[in-house]
């Protein structure tokens, strides 16, 4: 699906920092802007709720070397501020698994990964470690495919899964990179592969989501998180193994609080009562902690 991804601030006491893992450095957040070091390249982006005063100075700002100029909605344009290149690689390592991911700039202001994601790609890996045989992973609305290329990398078969061919071209190019071939690239509504695989009756190891707040499949099916999340989330617990299993769930709407997505968990038949509920975020060197979405998530539970 088209994605759009909107951060959000919290103050929950229970937030997931970030990992070090990934060469990835929250500078300085403030003014609604953000300055951010990815491998060697320093970017300054949009952050709306950024809405405090900076804490670096306005000489360590300007050291960025693209800056995004927000124009229409969530488009806009990057301005290039010094020799850095558009097109470049970041490292990610964790227990001795070492990827890199090509990073690129786009209209949106994206540059391929979200870097709080780290901290599931570890959670992927730790999960692969404990389960015995064949370790298959399903992951919906993967955009360019890093947690994919992660538990690849771990040893598990992967189902990817996307409507927009031009990120999942960018996840192949990323797995071929790393050399890593055993990764399936589906173009397809996430809705309808996980409706073929019910009736295929395909069984996962791992589960991993990433939803949007709003997007279009491949045949422009409508997606709204508040609306059809529930629906997804109760056909998709079906697909995993009785036992042997691992579900990661990211959404990133303020229309969809982490108290109103424990209800719909709370009403689905098949959701696991004992979970883990976080708020993903990123900090500053300065303790400035920037919250970027709920996230739920479980690991060896059982089902009847």
């Amino acid at each position: 699906m088209r994605t759009t991804k909107k951060p959000m601030v919290s103050n929950a006491s229970n937030m997931l920092i970030s990992s070090s893992a990934i060469d990835y450095q929250l500078l300085d957040t403030g003014n609604q802007r953000k300055l951010e070091r990815f491998g060697e390249v320093i970017l300054d982006r949009p952050e709306v709720e950024a809405k405090w005063n900076t804490s670096l100075s306005k000489k360590e700002w300007e050291k960025a070397d693209w800056y995004f100029f927000e124009e229409v909605g969530k488009k806009g344009k990057w301005i290039n501020k010094s020799s850095a290149p558009q097109d470049w690689l970041i490292g990610y390592n964790y227990k001795g698994i070492k990827l890199t991911f090509r990073l690129n700039i786009t209209a949106f202001k994206h540059v391929g990964i979200f870097p709080e994601q780290a901290e599931n790609w570890n959670y992927i890996q730790d999960c692969l470690a404990q389960i015995k045989g064949e370790k298959k992973v399903l992951n919906l609305f993967a955009y360019t495919g890093a947690a994919s290329i992660v538990a690849a990398a771990s040893g598990a078969v992967v189902t990817n899964v996307d409507s927009v061919k031009q990120v999942l071209n960018w996840g192949r190019e990323n797995a071929e990179q790393n050399k890593i071939d055993h990764i399936r690239w589906i173009l397809e509504d996430a809705r309808k592969f996980v409706e073929k695989s019910l009736r295929r009756k395909d069984v996962y190891n791992g589960i991993i989501m990433d939803p949007p707040a709003f997007g279009f499949g491949t045949k422009n099916e409508k997606w709204k998180l508040e609306k059809d999340l529930n629906h997804l989330l109760e056909q998709s617990i079906q697909l995993l193994s009785k036992n042997q299993n691992f579900f990661i769930l990211n959404t990133y709407s303020p229309k969809l609080s982490m108290g109103q997505l424990q209800v719909m968990l709370k009403n689905l038949k098949h959701f696991p009562t004992e979970h883990e509920a976080r708020i993903l975020g990123l900090a500053t060197p300065q303790k400035k902690v920037l919250g970027l979405g709920n996230l739920i998530r479980f690991r060896n539970q059982s089902f009847a």
